[in-house]
């Protein structure tokens, strides 16, 4: 299924250590021992932030063109290693036609596949968002199952959306969502086969062919598939694409799963994450997110707006976590989902995310967490 992002003029904090800090800097030694459990503390609360004020439509898009240099004094640490990384070359070789810059390359696709201009195309990048609302609506896809797959089978705004996405990552003004999952598949992943679940216009997978994996595309929408052939194509590239309309996935063919910003638009996460654990071999990673947002004419598609309850579907689906990947991903490890340590790993993810205590405590605790996350927004634009 495709995706969509947080906004880059409106996104929370990276929660890779990117939180503000007013307390000076530690000693050397003792920053290096503490260092990890601060991590762990910051990624807490920003998670918690985050869960308890969600961001809501996204507007529309900034274009890098009109901006000042980016400004990484709040980039975390897994940021600034991803954005100067080997496979941020790669992923930008994969967004660029022959001699053309990243630019006119997104902006040519969209324009060759659209028979319109590139300035029509740069335009309907930025205002996607409005254009999706009226296919969402066109389709009833808030009405039933029925008209929610005929959106995704329909939709041509989302080909802007990620295409745009993508240019803002390899600009620095996204997190690099695409290059942190393939260097923690790299570190974790027990073979070289690759799904991308919710592939959009195939951008993922093309990062992972061109570092040395075999990957596959899959996705719902027949229109975001068409455009990730015509990109493919273009390119030379080597990936095989999956109409999820049409066929499942098949069993034990993959290590390596990701499925980013996708899981928020899944109407049954239990379902679908006991398929993606069919699918991947033994030990096989999946590399997830949800994608929350608050309930709005520009959020119709994101299903969810807490991500504790689709979160405990994915661990009851047999998913362990291994830890965080950045951007508000996390990779996880395929277990057995039977027997008894699956059924007490089930019930202590049952307490710990979606029992009546654990909803009490949340309850309390929302108003605080939702002023500290305007606070530090507030902080944010102000410090810009």
């Amino acid at each position: 299924m495709p995706t969509t992002h947080p906004s880059s003029s409106t996104q929370p904090p990276s929660p890779t250590e990117s939180l503000p800090s007013t307390s000076p800097a530690p000693p050397a030694r003792r920053r290096r021992t503490r260092r990890p459990l601060v991590a762990a503390v910051r990624l807490r609360l920003w998670q918690a932030m985050h869960d308890a004020a969600p961001q809501g439509e996204q507007g529309v898009y900034l274009d890098p063109a009109d901006l000042p240099p980016v400004d990484t004094v709040d980039w975390g640490e897994r940021q600034r290693d991803a954005y100067a990384s080997p496979e941020m070359e790669t992923f930008r070789a994969a967004l660029r036609l022959g001699e053309l810059s990243v630019r006119d390359s997104i902006l040519d696709d969209l324009a060759t596949f659209h028979a319109i201009s590139a300035d029509e195309a740069r335009d309907t990048c930025l205002g996607w968002e409005q254009l999706s609302v009226e296919e969402w609506t066109r389709s009833g896809a808030s009405d039933s199952d029925v008209g929610r797959v005929a959106f995704y089978r329909t939709t041509q705004s989302w080909s802007f959306d990620l295409s745009w996405w993508a240019y803002l990552q390899a600009e620095g003004r996204a997190d690099a969502s695409n290059v942190m999952a393939l260097r923690f598949a790299q570190q974790h992943a027990p073979g070289r086969r690759h799904l991308d679940f919710g592939s959009g216009i195939g951008i993922t997978s093309q990062l992972f062919a061109r570092s040395g994996w075999t990957s596959t595309s899959a996705d719902l929408s027949s229109t975001l598939l068409d455009f990730a052939r015509h990109r493919h194509t273009r390119r030379d590239e080597t990936i095989t694409h999956l109409d999820l309309h049409d066929r499942g996935l098949p069993a034990g063919a993959y290590d390596v799963v990701t499925a980013i910003d996708t899981l928020a638009h899944v109407p049954d996460v239990y379902e679908t994450c006991r398929q993606l654990h069919a699918a991947l071999g033994p030990d096989g990673v999946l590399v997830a997110n949800f994608d929350i947002r608050a309930p709005a004419a520009g959020t119709a598609w994101h299903l969810y707006t807490d991500a504790l309850r689709p979160l405990f579907e994915l661990r009851r689906a047999g998913f362990v976590p291994i830890g965080p990947v950045g951007y508000g991903l996390t990779g996880y490890r395929k277990v057995r989902a039977h027997g008894v340590r699956h059924a007490a790993r089930t019930v202590r993810a049952w307490a710990v995310l979606v029992s009546p205590a654990r909803r009490l405590v949340r309850t309390v605790s929302q108003p605080a967490l939702r002023e500290l996350a305007r606070a530090v927004r507030r902080r944010r634009y102000v410090d810009a």
